[in-house]
């Protein structure tokens, strides 16, 4: 058997190119490979330092904001806050990635700043009151020495890969605007309304500024941490439709295909459910006629009287009249026995007499329409039922004045398809006091919003998921 052996070198012998030309294939194919593998192993075992530090924050914080640096815009407050005016100023003008605003805990303190480690000069300015926190790629730049002392014991060494919401919201958070919540924020935020949003406890979305306002698209889920595939396809939500805005003479405006999601947390409470069903007869009969039934909410401006608003409650009954007229004659019982007097048919200006009561029945009167009345003489609420000779029926329940002219409920074509729908005049609510005060001033200031929230294609109206989209208009 021949045995191979190198040819014989001399010394300080260096190949030539014509030498490295006839190497074996194999050799060069092996070569190759490692240097294309080696990295590729590296980068599995060693991933990106921004990424970690990003899914850490959110493991761990309530309300995160993306931003895109832009320095032909005037410095944000945050960042002179954290680094002083002069500082902030330079730092700014050669900002060119992605910075982070968040709340830590409950959403109610002074916000952290996130920055990309890399580009930061060092050392620091002697503006920074307070040491940096560095976390993977980022320095956190608390408010104060408690804050941060909070904060990095409260961050998980190490953190599993993030499941359902967080790991598809994870890309918008580093390379666009984008806002991520949890629970704790919308308590914050939102204060008693939370209750009305439990289906979207957790949530990312994008935004994007365009024409006159604020664009939004993204996904919210009912249960925080949830695991829920979406197929590929489905990720991006379709083309924001035209939606006109309220008219004049409404302030807000909701609508649904069942009242079970809007009253989902605060039927859940004993506290809640208890008096209902003592002083207004919504025992578990009624309260299940009430969350399968579509619905419609207008909250209208008063700008006379003793009240700021009227609040009116359109459900569509179908074929359930004498459920709901069952209902109705025992709540009247209960209101008269709260000193409310119900008002006569010729009393009532404007509104239409109904059909005459059968023969010695002393409840008619209160189907189908009633106004009731405080001993004062103010009309405090009632409601009136409109028919429909092809089964749609529907109630019109309201507190407050009358509805002045009333119209029928026609669901819009997210409602058909198991969403929910909101329009809302954000600044004449503000004010009359009617938005939680912790709402971010751009809301608060903003002429009119609207949002969809629509069940995800193939994954059926019951799925806790939801694809979220949106309008804010800014004022001029």
């Amino acid at each position: 058997m021949k045995v191979f052996s190198p040819p014989w070198r001399p010394p300080g012998w260096r190949p030539t190119r014509a030498t490295l030309q006839r190497l074996p294939l194999g050799l060069t194919l092996l070569t190759t490979a490692a240097f294309l593998l080696v990295p590729a192993l590296l980068m599995g075992r060693f991933p990106r330092p921004r990424a970690i530090g990003l899914e850490k924050l959110m493991a761990t914080v309530s309300l995160l904001q993306s931003f895109r640096a832009d320095p032909d815009r005037p410095v944000p407050e945050i960042w002179k806050e954290r680094f002083g005016p002069e500082s902030a100023d330079k730092l700014w003008r050669y900002q060119s990635r992605l910075w982070w605003q968040f709340w830590d805990g409950h959403a109610d303190g002074p916000p952290f700043l996130a920055l990309s480690s890399r580009g930061l000069p060092e050392p620091l300015s002697p503006g920074v009151a307070v040491p940096p926190l560095t976390v993977g790629d980022l320095s956190i730049f608390p408010p104060d020495r408690l804050s941060r002392q909070i904060l990095q014991d409260r961050l998980q060494p190490q953190v599993r890969s993030s499941p359902g919401v967080r790991l598809r919201c994870l890309p918008r958070m580093e390379s666009e605007q984008a806002v991520f919540w949890r629970p704790a924020a919308l308590g914050v935020l939102l204060g008693p309304l939370a209750s009305f949003l439990q289906g979207f406890q957790e949530g990312c979305l994008s935004l994007t500024i365009g024409g006159d306002g604020l664009l939004w698209r993204g996904e919210a889920a009912s249960v925080e941490g949830m695991v829920l595939r979406v197929p590929e396809g489905l990720l991006g939500a379709p083309e924001l439709p035209v939606v006109p805005p309220p008219s004049p003479d409404v302030l807000l405006e909701a609508q649904g295909p069942s009242l079970e999601r809007l009253m989902a947390g605060l039927l859940a409470r004993e506290l809640i459910r208890q008096p209902l069903a003592e002083r207004y007869g919504l025992g578990p009969t009624q309260l299940t006629l009430l969350r399968q039934t579509p619905f419609r909410l207008v909250l209208r401006p008063r700008d006379q009287g003793p009240f700021q608003a009227s609040i009116e409650l359109t459900l569509v009954t179908g074929l359930k009249q004498a459920q709901w007229k069952e209902w109705l004659e025992r709540l009247a019982d209960r209101l008269r026995k709260e000193d409310l007097r119900l008002l006569s048919p010729a009393a009532r200006p404007g509104v239409s007499q109904p059909p005459p009561p059968p023969a010695g029945s002393k409840r008619a009167a209160v189907w189908p329409q009633a106004l009731w009345q405080r001993a004062d003489g103010v009309v405090v609420g009632g409601w009136r039922w409109h028919g429909s000779q092809v089964g749609g029926d529907q109630i019109t329940l309201f507190l407050g004045p009358p509805p002045s002219v009333p119209t029928r409920f026609v669901p819009s074509p997210v409602v058909n398809k198991g969403g929910m729908l909101l329009l809302a005049r954000p600044q004449q609510l503000e004010d009359r006091g009617l938005l939680p005060g912790a709402l971010p001033q751009v809301v608060k200031r903003s002429d009119w919003l609207w949002m969809a929230a629509e069940p995800f294609p193939g994954l059926g109206p019951e799925a806790p998921l939801n694809q979220l989209q949106g309008t804010l208009r800014l004022r001029p």
